[in-house]
């Protein structure tokens, strides 16, 4: 019995080691992120407007629906959210278009 128990014990550390190996090993330069250009920086910024501005959308369908806000307001929020989310996809659509190779 003491000879299984060592094997599992021997077994459970190397899945522990195996596991942890990534964590606790120096880090190396293909660890690293390349660091964004400005066009991939703008884009990135471009693409989380229009998701916020999307998801803000979906917010305010469902405090309709729960009636949270009003339809006044609702029409007036949701006009100002399709506007920045419509900005934003048309700068995105006009730096794909602008893109070399596109």
């Amino acid at each position: 019995m003491t000879v299984a128990a060592l094997i599992l014990a021997v077994v459970a550390l190397a899945i522990v080691v195996f596991v942890a190996w990534p964590l606790v090993r120096p880090q190396t330069a293909a660890d690293q992120l390349d660091p964004l250009s400005e066009a991939q920086r703008r884009r990135l910024a471009l693409r989380e407007e229009r998701d916020l501005a999307l998801q803000a959308i979906k917010e305010l369908e469902v405090d309709r629906a729960t009636n949270h806000i009003g339809d006044e307001d609702y029409a007036e929020l949701v006009a100002e959210y399709r506007a920045q989310a419509a900005k934003a996809i048309a700068a995105l659509d006009a730096e794909a278009d602008a893109a070399p190779g596109a």
